[in-house]
């Protein structure tokens, strides 16, 4: 009986028939993932609208395995996302650059004023020239990069008058975002800044704490900071992108198929969002308009004088953040002088 029982066994494994289920492992059951992503982006905004269309794509591509949790206007301001996300608690962050410099100093370069003349400008060095070696350079500090956003042209705007020369701001106290180059900017344009984080900075301006801000028409409608404002200045002092990152924690923990999904269709969506930011741009100051908010827009001459008191913030910039940072403003340099 027992040579009978092992003699089948050997036709068995010789014709490549199936064992019995005992003999074989179980298959497999597919890991899931889940990526909480944080951005103060609120909702029906362009940002929000780029994040739940990347969300649905995701989660198509991945067959269901990355279900992705989107935080929309997430209270406790940027920074704090940032941080989120460096530690892996956060898989994910959509950011204005400024913000992420908060962890990466070296991304204060992108918040330089009078950096960029134009957006064709801004996109052309970004996109060939800068794109890799920020990539690079966010893995060691914990972050993986996927695309570049856009909050885009900051302007200034104020209570009681338009900003037209430095000494405009000399006499006015101006919220600023958290980031020692916007607060060095007006310094260096012998202004008052006063470092104040989002969720606080529609309050401070209803009070009277500070007297205005800067920022893109984009974001003072978000967050409905023009309405404690009366005049809006199109200065475009400082061409702000933003990036969508991953936590590099969670990233690299992840099958090398999620990470292709989650790094594709690159090109086409960071089109797509400055193309919505863009667009909206002329409604927008036609808004600031419709809303009594008095618009002024400088000339190239007036702009040149802001450029030329701001341009020690660049100098500051080389000296603080070191040798990488010098690295990413020479390459910014040496791409504007190509046509």
């Amino acid at each position: 009986m027992k040579r009978s029982i092992l003699c089948l066994f050997f036709v068995l494994l010789a014709t490549g028939l199936a064992l019995p289920a005992f003999a074989q492992d179980a298959p497999k059951k597919e890991e899931k993932f889940v990526l909480n992503l944080g951005t103060i982006a609120p909702p029906a905004t362009p940002w929000s609208n780029q994040l739940n269309s990347m969300a649905k794509r995701i989660e198509k591509e991945s067959g269901g395995r990355i279900e992705v949790r989107l935080f929309l206007g997430t209270a406790g301001g940027e920074t704090s996302i940032v941080r989120q996300a460096r530690r892996g608690e956060l898989q994910g962050a959509a950011v204005s650059l400024g913000a992420l410099a908060s962890a990466v100093p070296e991304m204060n370069v992108f918040e330089l004023p009078y950096l960029f003349d134009s957006f064709t400008e801004a996109d052309r060095i970004i996109d060939n020239h800068l794109y890799g070696p920020v990539k690079t350079l966010l893995a060691t500090y914990g972050f993986e990069l996927y695309l570049f956003g856009e909050n885009g042209y900051r302007n200034f705007a104020a209570k009681g008058k338009c900003v037209r020369t430095p000494a405009d701001l000399a006499t006015l106290q101006m919220r600023v975002q958290e980031s020692w180059v916007h607060e060095e900017m007006y310094r260096a344009l012998s202004g008052n800044p006063v470092r104040i984080a989002v969720p606080e900075t529609l309050p401070a301006l209803q009070t009277g704490n500070v007297n205005g801000f800067d920022n893109t028409p984009l974001f003072a409608f978000a967050a409905s900071w023009y309405q404690a404002v009366d005049h809006w200045t199109i200065s475009d002092h400082i061409y702000q992108p933003a990036a969508v990152v991953y936590s590099k924690k969670w990233f690299d923990t992840l099958p090398p198929d999620l990470q292709k999904v989650l790094l594709d269709n690159q090109k086409p969506e960071t089109d797509n969002g400055r193309k919505m930011v863009r667009a909206l741009n002329p409604l927008l100051i036609n808004n600031l308009r419709a809303a009594k908010i008095t618009v002024c827009e400088l000339t190239a001459e007036e702009k040149a004088v802001f450029a030329k008191d701001s341009k020690k913030v660049h100098t500051l910039f080389r000296q603080r953040v070191g040798k990488k940072g010098a690295e990413l403003l020479d390459i910014i340099e040496k791409a504007k002088k190509e046509k």
